[in-house]
C-alpha cells in the first residue's frame, strides 16, 4: 500500500493547535471539547470551545472493524476454558484480533494458518485525504489548567487530540509555549493511516515536528509487521529513526524470526525500511549478522537481501545464492546474485534493468573463475525494447558466453538461457500506415557442441504491407525480404581457450561444421518477394477467402570449398562445386481457396445452459511443382503437423523452398460457449486429401530425398479442450495415419486446480517421429530411439493447513527411464516460509562424452522470511514455475 502522506507531517499542525488550546485558561471541565480552523488571515490558529449542545465524535473504541468494512460484527461466543488451561494473552492494544474474533471476510483475507490479524478500529477520520490546513483540530480531556508564569498548559485524564486521519491520546499534555515543545505522558498512543506506536511518554518539537517517543511498540498494518524500541525519533523529514529496536511480521508472541538492530530506520512515504548492524534471531537465536539491511514495508521495490536458495548437486556441489535487490529509481533498479559452489568457486551475477516512457531494457552479467573447468567463464548481454519516435522502435537482444559448455555447466538466474545458441541481434523497425519496414543483424553464439554453426543474417531488411483497393473488396498484401547468410564453418577438432577439447576417454572432439558438404557450405544474398490478392467476404453465418501468391527467390552464392574429410572412404561424399549454379532462382504461384460456415443452437449440458457451434471448413490449395533442389536452405524447415497445419498455404517454413500443391483440407470444429462467451468446450477434427503427389523434398548433405509417402490422405489431425469445471480441465490433441504408425503422434494434459493451493497435472504424450530433417546438419534423422513416448506427473498439495507436498516425475517409456523426478515439502506460516526439495535429472553431458546422458542429483532448500521481500528467479523458484503449470498462479494469488 503506498501511503499519501508520511506518518506526522514536518508541520504536524495537530500539536500546534493543540498547543494554543492548552493556552487557553479553562478551569475544570469534564471532557471539554474545542475546535481550531486556520484564521482568516493565514496567520494562525483561532480555537474556541465547541457548545454543549453540539454533537461531538465518539471516542475511539476498541478495535474491532477495518474502518473501510461496512460489514457488521459478529459476535463470538468464545470457547470454554479449563481451570488448567491458561489464559490467552491479550494483544488488543496492538490493535490485534484473535482469528475467533474476525468476521467471515477478515478470515477469509487471510491464510488458515494465521491466528489473527492487525485490524485497525474504526474511528473518525482515519480516510481522511482532505488537506491538513482545511481541517479542524479536536481535543478532549478531562481537565485543563494553565500556568501564567511558565507559559505551560495542561490537559489531563484521557486526553484526545484529533485532525483529520491523525491521533494521540495519553493520560496528560502539557504545551511548553516557549519553547514550543508538547509533551506526552502515560499510556501514549500515536496514530495515523495504516501505523499504531505506543509509549511510555512523548515530546515533540512544533515549529519543526520532531518527535521523540521512549519505549516504543510499533505496528505497520499493511505488511503486518511490528516492533519495539528503547526510544523512537521522528525527524523532520517524517522518517522514523528507532534505536535498539527490532522488526518482525509474526504473530504477536510468536517471535519465530526478528531482526535486532541498533539504528532502524522507517520511511512509510516511500516504504522502506533500513537498519544498522542487524542479527537475524530465529526463536531468539542469533542465526545471521550483517552491517546492513534494506528492507519493504509494503509490496513496493525496495533495496535489501531476498530469500536465499541452498542447494547441492553432483555437478557443482553445495550451491549457496544469497540475492540482493537495489532500487535505484522509481525506473531503475539492478540485482546481485552471488552463487558460492563448492566444487566450483564463487560465480557473481548481476542484471540492471531501466525503464523510460519510450524505451526499457536490461543489462546482465557474470563471471566466475571456475576451478573445475580451469578457467575464466563468463556470460553478458543486452536486452532493450524503445522507441525512437511514435513510429519507429528498436530492438537488442545480444548475449555472449565464453565457451559452448557454459549453460550445461552452471546454473544462472539471468533470462539467457539456451539449448543451443544465444541471441545477438538487433533490430529498427518503421510502422507506416499498414505497413512495416525492418532492418536488423542477427547472429548467433553456440551453446553446444552437438550442432553446427547457425546462418546468421547480416543484414536482414524486411518490408511487409497490406492495403484495401478502394471499394472493390480486395485487399492486396506484400512482402519483401532481403538477407545475406553468412557463418564461419570450423574445421577439425573444438578448440577453446585452453586447447583442444576431448570427451571422458580423452579423444579430440571434433567439430561438427566438418560434416557439411554441398548446398551445406553455401553462404551469400537471397531476396524473395511475396505479393498476394485475397477477396476476402463473410456475414455471420458464413465467409469465403480467394487468394493468389507469387513467391519469387533470388540468390547469389559464394561455396566454401572445402570437402568432407571422410572423403576417401567413401567417395558420394565428393560434390563439384566449380559445377554448381551461384545463382539459382524459383517463381512459383500458389492459389487458394479458404471458405466455412457457422451454425449454432441452444442446448444445455448437466444442468448448464449453453451455445453449441458447428463450424465446417474448406481449404483449396494449389502450386505447382518447381524443381528447387539447387537452392540451399538457409532458414527452411518443414512444419510440424497439427490440426492447424491443414490451413496453411506452404508445408515449409522460410523462403527456401515452396511446396508443391494440389490438395483440400476439410475440417469441422464445434464449441460449447457459456451465455458469457466463455468457451467451456471445444473440439475439431480434420484431414487433407492429396490430387497429386508432393515432389518437393528437402535435401540432407547427400542430395539426398526423403522416402516419400505417395498416400491420397494424410494423418487425421484432431485436438479439443474441455473445461469440466472452474477446477477441472483436460485438453490433448492427436494425429492418426492408419496408413503409417509413424505419422501418429497426441498429448493429453489434465489440471485440477479447485483453489490456488491445489495444484495437481497428469499428462501423456508420444510422437513417432523416425525421419525428421535438421535443416543445420543438413541430414534426416532416422533413429528409432528418438521416438517419444513420455509421461508428466506433477503437484502441490497441501497436508495440513501449513504443510503441502510438492512433486514431479517425468518418465520416458521409449528408454525406461525417468527424465526428471523431485519430491519435497514446503511449510509455510503467517510470516516465513521453507521449502526442501530432492531432485534426479538426466543431464545431457557433452564435455565428458559427446553421446552419453548422466544421471545428476541435487537437494535443493529455500528459506523465505515474509516481510523481508521475495525472489523470482533463484533456482528453486525457477524448478517449481518450469516444472508445475498452475505454480505461478499459485504464488500470485497466495495470501
Amino acid at each position: 500500500m503506498a501511503y499519501p502522506k508520511p506518518p506526522f507531517r514536518p508541520s504536524f499542525s495537530l500539536l500546534l493547535a493543540s498547543g494554543l488550546l492548552l493556552a487557553q485558561p479553562v478551569s475544570s471541565l469534564a471532557a471539554s471539547q474545542v475546535e481550531c480552523r486556520p484564521s482568516s488571515d493565514g496567520s494562525g490558529w483561532a480555537c474556541s470551545p465547541l457548545q454543549s449542545t453540539a454533537k461531538l465524535p465518539p471516542r475511539p473504541g476498541k478495535p474491532v472493524v477495518r474502518a473501510a468494512e461496512a460489514e457488521p460484527v459478529e459476535t463470538v461466543e468464545a470457547p470454554r476454558r479449563s481451570a488448567s488451561q491458561p489464559r490467552p494473552v491479550d494483544f488488543s492494544e496492538l490493535d490485534w484480533v484473535p482469528r475467533e474474533q474476525l468476521t467471515e471476510a477478515q478470515r477469509a483475507a487471510i491464510a488458515p494458518y494465521c491466528s489473527g490479524d492487525y485490524i485497525e478500529p474504526a474511528r473518525i477520520g482515519r480516510d481522511d485525504d482532505t488537506p491538513f490546513d482545511q481541517l479542524p483540530v479536536y481535543a478532549s480531556a478531562d481537565s485543563s489548567s494553565f500556568e501564567q508564569r511558565s507559559q505551560t498548559g495542561t490537559l489531563e485524564g484521557d486526553v484526545l487530540l484529533r485532525q483529520g486521519r491523525l491521533q494521540a491520546q495519553a493520560t496528560q499534555a502539557s504545551f511548553d509555549q516557549a519553547n514550543n515543545i508538547v509533551r506526552l505522558d502515560g499510556d501514549v498512543r500515536l496514530r495515523d493511516q495504516g501505523l499504531l506506536v505506543l509509549g511510555d511518554s512523548a515530546q515533540m518539537q512544533i515549529d519543526t515536528g520532531e518527535t521523540r517517543i521512549d519505549q516504543v511498540r510499533y505496528v505497520v498494518h499493511e505488511p503486518n509487521a511490528r516492533g519495539s524500541a528503547d526510544k523512537l525519533m521522528r525527524r523532520d523529514d517524517a522518517v522514523i529513526v528507532m534505536t535498539n529496536g527490532t522488526y518482525t511480521t509474526c504473530d504477536p508472541g510468536r517471535n519465530t524470526w526478528s531482526l535486532h538492530s541498533d539504528d532502524i530506520e522507517l520511511d512509510q512515504e516511500k516504504g522502506w525500511g533500513e537498519a544498522k548492524h542487524v542479527t537475524l534471531r530465529v526463536k531468539d537465536v542469533p542465526v545471521f549478522y550483517t552491517p546492513y539491511i534494506y528492507f519493504p514495508l509494503d509490496d513496493r521495490r525496495q533495496t535489501g537481501l531476498l530469500p536465499p536458495s541452498i542447494s547441492n548437486s553432483t555437478d557443482n556441489g553445495t550451491e549457496l545464492v544469497t540475492p540482493y535487490y537495489i532500487n535505484i529509481a522509481p525506473n531503475y533498479d539492478a540485482t546481485l546474485y552471488p552463487r558460492l559452489m563448492s566444487k566450483r568457486g564463487l560465480q557473481m551475477e548481476g542484471e540492471f534493468r531501466y525503464m523510460q516512457p519510450g524505451h526499457e531494457g536490461q543489462i546482465s552479467a557474470s563471471f566466475l573463475d571456475d576451478k573445475e573447468f580451469d578457467d575464466n567463464r563468463w556470460l553478458y548481454g543486452w536486452e532493450h525494447l524503445g522507441g525512437l519516435q511514435n513510429r519507429w522502435t528498436t530492438e537488442v537482444e545480444y548475449f555472449d558466453i565464453s565457451d559452448p559448455f557454459y549453460f550445461q555447466d552452471l546454473n544462472s538466474a539471468l533470462d539467457a538461457r539456451s539449448d543451443t545458441y544465444v541471441n545477438q541481434r538487433g533490430a529498427v523497425t518503421y510502422r507506416g500506415n499498414g505497413w512495416q519496414f525492418e532492418a536488423a543483424l542477427h547472429a548467433y553464439e553456440l551453446a553446444t557442441i552437438t550442432s553446427v554453426t547457425p546462418y546468421e543474417r547480416l543484414p536482414q531488411l524486411r518490408l511487409d504491407g497490406g492495403h484495401w483497393l478502394g471499394d472493390s473488396g480486395l485487399k492486396f498484401d506484400y512482402r519483401a525480404e532481403y538477407s545475406y547468410f553468412d557463418r564461419d564453418l570450423g574445421r577439425g577438432f573444438l578448440t577453446g581457450k585452453d586447447g583442444i577439447h576431448t570427451d571422458a576417454f580423452g579423444d579430440p572432439i571434433r567439430n561438427l561444421d566438418e560434416n557439411l558438404r554441398g548446398l551445406q557450405r553455401a553462404t551469400g544474398h537471397r531476396v524473395s518477394l511475396s505479393p498476394r490478392i485475397s477477396y476476402p467476404w463473410q456475414n455471420n453465418w458464413a465467409y469465403v477467402t480467394p487468394a493468389a501468391r507469387l513467391q519469387s527467390t533470388y540468390y547469389d552464392l559464394n561455396f566454401n570449398k572445402r570437402q568432407h574429410p571422410d572423403l576417401s572412404t567413401n567417395p558420394d561424399l565428393f560434390f563439384d562445386y566449380d559445377a554448381a549454379d551461384t545463382n539459382p532462382s524459383s517463381t512459383i504461384p500458389v492459389a487458394s481457396l479458404d471458405a466455412g460456415l457457422y451454425f449454432d443452437r441452444e442446448t444445455s449440458w448437466f444442468g448448464r445452459d449453453l451455445r453449441q457451434t458447428l463450424e465446417p471448413r474448406a481449404f483449396y490449395l494449389y502450386a505447382p511443382h518447381r524443381n528447387q533442389d539447387d537452392q540451399p536452405l538457409f532458414d527452411t524447415n518443414e512444419n510440424t503437423f497439427s490440426y492447424n497445419a491443414l490451413f496453411r498455404d506452404d508445408r515449409f517454413s522460410g523462403n527456401d523452398r515452396v511446396g508443391d500443391a494440389n490438395q483440400l483440407a476439410l475440417g469441422l470444429t464445434s464449441r460449447a460457449l457459456t451465455t458469457r462467451g466463455v468457451e467451456r468446450a471445444r473440439a475439431s477434427f480434420g484431414q487433407i486429401f492429396y490430387f497429386e503427389d508432393q515432389r518437393v523434398q528437402l535435401l540432407d548433405t547427400l542430395g539426398q530425398r526423403r522416402e516419400r509417402d505417395d498416400d491420397s490422405t494424410s494423418a487425421y489431425a484432431a485436438e479439443f479442450m474441455y473445461r469440466i469445471s472452474n477446477a477441472w480441465q483436460v485438453r490433448g490433441d492427436a494425429l492418426w495415419n492408419p496408413d503409417n504408425s509413424t505419422d501418429n503422434a497426441g498429448s493429453l494434459m489434465a489440471n485440477y486446480q479447485p483453489e490456488p493451493r491445489k495444484v495437481f497435472n497428469a499428462g501423456y504424450r508420444f510422437r513417432n517421429e523416425v525421419n525428421t530433417f535438421n535443416a543445420l546438419t543438413g541430414n534426416f534423422i532416422r533413429d528409432e530411439n528418438r521416438r517419444i513416448d513420455q509421461s508428466d506427473l506433477s503437484f502441490i498439495w497441501p497436508l495440513t493447513q501449513q504443510w503441502s507436498m510438492i512433486g514431479r516425475w517425468q518418465h520416458d517409456f521409449s528408454g525406461d527411464r525417468t527424465l526428471e523426478a523431485f519430491g519435497g515439502l514446503e511449510y509455510d506460516s503467517c510470516c516465513w516460509k521453507l521449502r526442501f526439495i530432492n531432485r534426479y535429472w538426466v543431464d545431457y553431458n557433452e564435455f565428458e562424452s559427446v553421446t552419453q546422458d548422466e544421471g545428476n542429483r541435487g537437494i535443493f532448500l529455500q528459506v523465505v522470511l515474509k516481510g523481508l521481500g521475495s525472489v523470482t528467479g533463484n533456482r528453486v523458484e525457477s524448478l517449481l514455475d518450469e516444472g508445475i503449470p498452475g505454480y505461478r498462479e499459485r504464488e500470485t494469488n497466495a495470501f
